[in-house]
């Protein structure tokens, strides 16, 4: 860069920040606030990225371990993927999966997808996203029950401490409410339930083993409503609003019987848990669990394309062979994306970033247990795979939000970009690479975390 451009480079980035922040939404930016504590700094402008990080206006390089919010498996940057979305333009752009017009690229993913996915003799419905996927999921179900002759089921069962997207009806699913007020009148039909998740599901200790209580109560919930008037659960196999939580072993065991005794559809939302994120291809294969309808939708093209998918069995896709499902989706199966998803299939396949991610779980997790006996007010982690989180008490602290903000801000300073949030009095620190990272980096970006903690 020339002297000349170095010194107009602050006067970009001025004009940026401010264009940004006056003609652009930014999620949980209160940039009063952050104009206040940090002047001239906010928004943080990224100009490219490069493997698992981000570089930004002032040529920083931070570690991407939770802006990309789930969606960077294979990394940022991978010239593979742009050369396949250029060629893939070239030949035709778009055309829509409708009246009987489909096309090959489509056509190919859903083979290549239905031999991966937890769903017997999957049929795909393609979206543009997680929350599109999962509001999809729900019209099927109500659907599948009212061509059985079964209209009266009609309710959607979800857990505390859940995240569906947010759509009005995926909204009224999440069990978070800070996601859900405000907005309403919300869609009825909707109830939550017990998570499990200890020290938040009224039964365990935040250091306890579940017990299983908290689907006990589940059942017991879902039996007082009338379980003739239930469609289906939808559940993460690991959700991750307030921490990483990760069931026990039975836990889908049990609640996969349990919908089948009761002829209840089990909705597997694989949006976050999808694609390697927790050591294995889908997060329900740490339980061995199959999903009547499985939603996914980041992973699957890592991000460079919007992208997301709802495979339903065939036994639930029986009832619509007659009678198409009238639901319309401008973009489904866009050929773009279509090529997006083969060519990350294809790297992650290649450079078995699966199993990568499964392998850096014991340093990642070796890491965050340094940090623990590093920081006082750290009270417990969690990890599976590259999906870890760390939750620290800041019951102390007069101003919580201002505390957010500043981990977030000193992090970034020390080059990491990491999820920041709070319940109650606890701040929660969601750290999750692309799968594409080093050890050096995992040590690297705890090392700017534990930076940041002490500085609370």
């Amino acid at each position: 860069m020339t002297d000349a451009e170095t010194a107009v480079m602050p006067d970009r980035t001025n004009t940026s920040r401010d264009h940004a922040k006056r003609y652009v939404r930014h999620f949980l930016a209160d940039f009063a606030k952050l104009d206040q504590e940090y002047p001239r700094t906010y928004p943080r402008m990224i100009v490219r990225g490069e493997g698992a990080y981000v570089i930004d206006e002032e040529g920083r390089r931070i570690l991407d371990a939770g802006s990309h919010l789930g969606a960077c498996q294979i990394g940022h940057g991978h010239p593979e993927v742009a050369d396949r979305i250029h060629q893939q333009v070239r030949n035709i752009e778009f055309i829509a999966l409708d009246a009987g017009i489909s096309h090959v690229y489509a056509a190919a993913l859903g083979e290549r997808l239905a031999k991966m996915v937890l769903c017997d003799d999957p049929v795909f419905s393609f979206t543009n996203s997680g929350s599109e996927s999962n509001e999809l999921a729900f019209k099927i179900a109500r659907q599948y029950h009212r061509r059985r002759g079964q209209p009266g089921r009609v309710k959607i069962f979800s857990r505390n401490g859940s995240y569906h997207g947010s759509t009005l009806a995926t909204s009224a699913a999440t069990g978070a409410a800070p996601f859900k007020e405000g907005f309403g009148p919300l869609p009825e039909g909707f109830i939550q339930g017990a998570q499990p998740s200890p020290g938040r599901c009224g039964h365990c200790g935040f250091n306890d083993a579940c017990s299983l209580a908290c689907l006990d109560d589940f059942e017991r919930l879902i039996m007082a409503e009338g379980s003739e008037t239930v469609a289906a659960v939808i559940a993460e196999p690991i959700a991750i609003p307030q921490a990483v939580k990760v069931p026990p072993p039975d836990y889908f065991v049990r609640l996969r019987k349990f919908c089948d005794d009761h002829g209840i559809l089990l909705i597997i939302d694989e949006v976050v848990c999808g694609f390697g994120r927790t050591g294995r291809m889908f997060g329900a294969e740490h339980f061995g669990v199959h999903g009547d309808i499985v939603t996914f939708a980041k992973g699957l093209t890592s991000g460079y394309v919007p992208m997301g998918a709802v495979a339903v069995a065939r036994h639930v896709e029986e009832v619509f062979k007659n009678a198409p499902l009238l639901h319309l989706n401008t973009y489904a199966g866009h050929p773009v994306a279509c090529a997006a998803a083969m060519a990350v299939l294809d790297i992650m396949e290649r450079e078995r970033l699966v199993l990568h991610s499964a392998r850096m779980e014991p340093i990642l997790r070796r890491e965050l247990q340094r940090l623990q006996n590093a920081v006082a007010r750290v009270r417990y982690l969690s990890v599976i795979g590259l999906l870890s989180s760390v939750i620290v008490d800041i019951s102390d602290r007069p101003d919580p939000d201002a505390v957010i903000r500043r981990v977030r801000n000193i992090a970034y300073d020390n080059g990491l970009l990491a999820r920041v949030a709070r319940d109650g009095a606890l701040l929660s620190v969601h750290f999750y690479p692309p799968l594409v990272v080093a050890e050096q980096d995992i040590v690297a970006g705890v090392r700017a975390l534990e930076i940041a903690l002490r500085m609370i």
